[in-house]
Order: C-alpha cells, then structure tokens, then sequence
C-alpha cells in the first residue's frame, strides 16, 4: 500500500471522512477521525492503515480501483504455481555448477525441466 493510498481515495472520490471512519470503525471500533489523519500522514507519524481497513473502503467506496489491484496482482507472473526446497550449501554449490554446465540459465529451467521429465515418466508408467 502506498503511503498516501487513503487520503487519495478520499480525494479522489470526495468522501467525508466521517464516512470512511464508519467503514474502518466496523474493523476497528477505536478508529476515529484523527488516526484517520495521521494515517494519510503516514510518513510523519509512522503509522499506516492496516491493508484490511484498506480494503474494506475499497470494496465500499471504489470496488473498481479494488479489482484493477487484485487483476494487477494476479497477472504479475504468467507462472503462479511454485515449489521449492532447502538444501545444505555444499549441495545448493554443487547444483549450480552442474546446471551451468549442462546449458541451464536459470533454477527455473532445471526445475521445469525435471517436473516434466517425472511427470512424461508417470504417464508412460501408466
């Protein structure tokens, strides 16, 4: 969340802040006009509204802007699944020596290589 993410939906959709404390408040019943405040002050005051609260006036005041953001965050990566592991050093080291050497460029290649390699063997054991 950027760091004036509240004060430009206020701006941006002229609410009153009375409103938008209503909607925070349904979280958060201590939350009032002036934490609003200092929350679109953010950076003077250290403080940031808490991304749920956020949220919750997106959904309420600008559910368009909301879904742009989950549609932008989605699509950062073509590929969404992953899968790692942790490996001692001495095995991390000797594993990206072998996958330079055999014309990998990167983890991911080698990765996707050995899935399906184990997968292509399953469906042949079938």
């Amino acid at each position: 969340m950027a760091d004036n993410d509240l004060r430009d939906l206020r701006v941006q959709k002229q609410l009153p802040v009375k409103d938008m404390v209503e909607v925070v408040r349904t979280l958060y019943p201590k939350f009032d006009k002036t934490v609003q405040s200092k929350c679109e002050n953010g950076s003077s005051y250290g403080i940031a509204l808490r991304p749920d609260a956020m949220e919750a006036l997106y959904k309420q005041f600008a559910p368009e802007i909301l879904e742009g953001r989950r549609l932008a965050h989605k699509e950062r990566h073509r590929l969404t699944c992953r899968i790692s592991a942790r490996l001692e050093n001495d095995d991390y080291a000797a594993l990206q020596q072998h996958l330079k050497a055999d014309g990998y460029a990167t983890m991911q290649d080698l990765l996707t290589d050995l899935v399906r390699r184990y997968l292509k063997a399953k469906e042949d054991a079938e």
